[in-house]
């Protein structure tokens, strides 16, 4: 009799605890959810900020382009050709990389956001290669050459420099502290996820 009754409570606190587990595990992967979603959103906010920057940076550069001052002037023209391009190429690859980050859902396979993430940070990685060694020296050159020939005084070359210098740790900034991390955060999250299936 006691032996029933002994086998009966430990039914009972068995079935307890596995009714406990289930919930935190739901509990924890609502967690997940709701940071993965968090730094998916600063990821989808940030590249969708940028297009309207760039969309900006088209008729200012235009503006330029025709101011009297720069008339017969060669470098500050290129400058400018090559910003405007540079955003109009700009735009297309934010709205390329939006469509990867827009295919994430984290009610669905950890597999396929894992996959999305992965090319996503790939993206991300061609991008600081391309802004690091192909688009920061020539705009620096050609920033360079423009105050060349446009003879400007030594104020204006110092605001140059500190300028250049700006640009450069803001983007390692921006890199750093809004990409690197918050894929690093989904990434760690589709982790726990895949291990809480197990």
């Amino acid at each position: 009799m006691e032996l029933d009754e002994l086998k009966n409570t430990w039914m009972v606190l068995d079935e307890q605890l596995k009714k406990n587990e289930m919930l935190n595990r739901r509990i924890v992967r609502e967690m997940l959810y709701k940071k993965s979603n968090k730094s998916l959103n600063w990821l989808i906010s940030y590249d969708v900020l940028g297009i309207p920057v760039l969309l900006l940076v088209i008729p200012f550069c235009v503006w330029l382009y025709n101011l009297p001052q720069t008339g017969n002037m060669l470098f500050p023209k290129i400058l400018f050709i090559f910003t405007i391009i540079g955003s109009i190429l700009g735009i297309i690859w934010y709205c390329y990389k939006l469509k990867h980050l827009m295919k994430m859902d984290f009610s669905k396979s950890v597999k396929d956001n894992m996959l999305c993430l992965n090319k996503y940070s790939f993206m991300i990685t061609k991008e600081k290669s391309i802004q690091y060694f192909v688009l920061a020296p020539i705009i620096s050159l050609l920033c360079i050459l423009s105050y060349y020939e446009l003879k400007a005084n030594v104020s204006w070359w110092v605001f140059l420099v500190v300028m250049l210098i700006l640009a450069i740790a803001g983007t390692y900034w921006m890199y750093k502290k809004i990409y690197d991390k918050n894929i690093q955060s989904i990434k760690k999250s589709l982790e726990e996820l895949e291990e809480l299936r197990d």
